[in-house]
C-alpha cells in the first residue's frame, strides 16, 4: 500500500521569510510593551519616552511590512502576502496599544 504524497506548495522565498520575521518582531514588541505596562503598580504609568519608543518601533515594523507586501505581491507568493498583511495588522495593533499607553502616561 502506497501512501499519497502531500504537497504544501512552493518553497518559501526570501521575502516570505522576511515577512514572517516581521510578524515575530511585531508580536515581540507588542508583548514587551504590554508586559512593561502590566508590571507597574496601580496609579503609575509608563514614561512618555518609553511609550514613544514602543510606538516608533511598531510604526517601523508596520511600514516595513507594507514594503515587504509590495515585494511579495510582485513575486506572487501567497504565503508571503498573508504574512506581510499579518505583520501589517499586528504592527498597527501594537501602534494603537503603545499610543493608548502613551496617552495614559
Amino acid at each position: 500500500m502506497k501512501l499519497p504524497s502531500i504537497k504544501l506548495g512552493p518553497k518559501p522565498k526570501t521575502w516570505d521569510l522576511i515577512a514572517a520575521a516581521l510578524i515575530a518582531v511585531a508580536v515581540a514588541v507588542a508583548t514587551l510593551n504590554w508586559l512593561a505596562a502590566q508590571r507597574l503598580e496601580p496609579g503609575v504609568s509608563l514614561s512618555g519616552g518609553t511609550t514613544f519608543a514602543f510606538a516608533l518601533v511598531q510604526v517601523i515594523v508596520t511600514s516595513s511590512s507594507l514594503m515587504v507586501l509590495g515585494k511579495t505581491a510582485k513575486e506572487g507568493t501567497l504565503w508571503g502576502n498573508l504574512a506581510a498583511v499579518g505583520g501589517l495588522f499586528l504592527g498597527l495593533s501594537g501602534v494603537l496599544l503603545a499610543a493608548a499607553l502613551w496617552v495614559a502616561a
